[in-house]
Formats: structure tokens, C-alpha cells, sequence
């Protein structure tokens, strides 16, 4: 009997994702209309023109939800999807209530499901082409697992509105340093991080804030000549991401728009010199042009543009 081919579509996909969720029932797929139909074991099943879908269940969802809880640097938010996932109980509702009280994430989290399912079903339906004596389908290209959402807007510093959120932030990363590396050193580290941290008010600097739409402050980058007199070569006195919207693109948006910035102005060279440089940002420092220097990272944005 001669097995009926079938296109994956994107409106079929979104069925089958719709069924592969749907707790209520069991679907086939029939390839002659393109649809989904309801089926109970007490049918016969011609395998010709009806195909059984991916098998999917709270294991599946449970592996993903671990996958998607690897990806976050957000320390508060991993620790709570962390504690949801060893409760034992409640899983899969206690994980989208946490996601609730971080609206960014929780975006974030649809748009991972939704390309992780879609990629198991591409996956699926290889399997069958194989079968079928047909190439692969190409997998979708992947979007960045960093996003940085509409929810936030990216521009210059302004002195009357940010100076008073800027110090608020820098001291929760110096509290964060100094809990992170608890006694004198942590103090040490916290206190070089604020030497180093400033924005100078001069027409040579470059600034940028990020915030949400609401107003809140979300980070920050600033940039300086370095040394004072040098005319291609800048320092980024401040980077950071506040704890609550890290993991969400926005430390890399503000490092391109940056750069983006310093290299219209003719500046070259571009330093960050920091004694501890987070592992999760040095890819995102390397993919800008970043390499080590031994004490820190610098980029020649020139070197860039060939």
C-alpha cells in the first residue's frame, strides 16, 4: 500500500503543537486534508492516509522547561525556576506563576517553546522523508536565545533622569560583588568596580540607558578616552544590566548600539578592563570583536569593518 506524502506547513505545524498539548484526546494527522483528526485505539487505522503524531508528554515538558532554566542569567529568577523544578509538585503551574512576576522572561519562555516544539516536530517529520527516500528539511534558524523585547527602549544618558536609578544600580552590583566574594576581598572588588564605574559629563563620552516602556532602568554602558587627551582609543567605564532584566539581550544590544556609536565618531580601539568579567558575557564580547588581552578585553573596530 503506497504511503501518502504530505507538506509540513506552518499552519499544520501549529496544529500538530496544538494537539501534541491537548491532554483531552489523541490526534492523527490525515495527509489527504491536511488536518488533524481525533483518534481512539478501537479505530482502525489505515497507515496509509493517517499518520500517529511526535509523541510528546510531561517528561518531554519537564526536559524542556530545564533547557529553557539553563539559558537564564538572572541569578533570583534561575534559583526560583530551579527550586519549582525539584518541588516535586505542581511543576508545570508553579513554573508559570514564577514566570508571571518577570513579564520579560515570561515572553522570552513562549517564544523558547514555541521554536523548541516546532524544531521536535521538524525533527519528526525528517524521520518520515527518510522513509520516503527524500532529502531533510533544513532546520529553522534558530533566534538568538538573548532577546531583547519591545518592552524596553535603548538611548542616551540623561544627568536629571538617570544619575539618582545609576547609583541606586551600581550599588546592588557592589552588594552583588561583595556577596559573591564574601570578606575583605569581596570589598575589594566591589570598591575597584567603583573606581572604574562612572560617567564622565564630557562631549568626548558616550552614554547609553536602557529602559523598560514604564520608565524603569534596566542597565547602562558608558564609554571614555583613555587616557583623557587620546582621540581613537576609549575605555567602557560602565556596563551593566540590572539583576531583575539580565538574560534578555539587553547587555548585548547596548554593547553593539555602543560600539555602533564609538566607530561613527572614528574611534578605533575600544578597552574593558574589568578584574571579574562574567563567563556568560565573554561570548558576547568575542562576537562584537572582543579578544582577551590578559587583564580584559579589547576590540579594534576597524579591524571590524574589513
Amino acid at each position: 500500500m503506497l504511503t501518502m506524502v504530505f507538506e509540513l506547513s506552518e499552519e499544520l505545524i501549529n496544529q500538530i503543537i496544538f494537539a501534541m498539548e491537548n491532554q483531552q484526546g489523541s490526534f492523527v494527522l490525515d495527509t489527504v486534508e491536511s488536518v488533524l483528526v481525533e483518534y481512539t485505539p478501537e479505530k482502525a487505522l489505515d497507515t496509509s492516509r493517517y499518520f500517529k503524531l511526535p509523541e510528546w508528554d510531561s517528561t518531554n515538558g519537564f526536559r524542556m522547561m530545564e533547557r529553557f532554566v539553563t539559558l537564564q542569567h538572572n541569578p533570583v529568577l534561575k534559583r526560583e525556576l530551579r527550586s519549582v523544578l525539584f518541588s516535586g509538585k505542581g511543576v508545570f503551574r508553579n513554573f508559570k506563576n514564577v514566570l508571571k512576576s518577570f513579564p520579560e522572561v515570561e515572553k522570552q519562555w513562549f517564544l523558547f517553546k514555541d521554536r523548541e516544539m516546532k524544531q521536535y516536530i521538524i525533527q519528526w517529520y525528517n524521520t518520515l522523508r527518510e522513509s520516503w527516500g527524500l532529502e531533510k528539511l533544513g532546520a529553522e534558524p534558530e533566534e538568538h536565545e538573548d532577546l531583547v523585547h519591545d518592552d524596553f527602549v535603548l538611548r542616551k544618558y540623561q544627568e536629571d533622569k538617570d544619575e539618582e536609578h545609576l547609583v541606586l544600580a551600581a550599588n546592588a552590583i557592589m552588594a552583588e560583588r561583595e556577596s559573591a566574594w564574601p570578606g575583605e576581598i569581596g570589598i575589594a572588588l566591589s570598591d575597584l568596580w567603583q573606581r572604574r564605574c562612572s560617567i564622565r559629563k564630557s562631549h568626548d563620552s558616550f552614554s547609553l540607558v536602557a529602559e523598560t516602556v514604564d520608565g524603569d532602568f534596566a542597565g547602562c554602558i558608558s564609554a571614555s578616552p583613555c587616557p583623557s587627551y587620546a582621540r581613537k582609543t576609549m575605555l567602557l567605564t560602565t556596563f551593566f544590566v540590572v539583576q531583575t532584566y539580565r538574560g534578555l539581550g539587553i547587555g548585548k544590544e547596548l554593547l553593539s548600539m555602543c560600539l555602533s556609536g564609538l566607530q561613527s565618531r572614528g574611534i578605533r580601539w575600544v578597552i574593558l578592563a574589568d578584574t571579574v568579567i562574567p563567563g556568560f558575557l565573554e561570548p558576547c564580547l568575542i562576537r562584537n570583536g572582543f579578544v582577551s588581552c590578559g587583564g580584559g578585553y579589547i576590540a579594534d573596530l576597524i579591524a571590524g569593518q574589513k
